[in-house]
């Protein structure tokens, strides 16, 4: 059984640039509601 993401809840830290910013696109393209935390907020 496959467990889709749509409607859940993720916490992204480091979500201005590299690895975060790129789980931060997948996910929210995928429905997930998302938390984002960086050091810029201007990123």
């Amino acid at each position: 059984m496959e467990q889709g993401i749509s409607d859940r809840r993720v916490l992204i830290t480091g979500a201005s640039k590299g690895l975060g910013k790129a789980a931060a696109v997948a996910f929210e393209q995928r429905g997930a509601r998302l938390a984002l935390v960086a050091r810029s907020e201007d990123k």
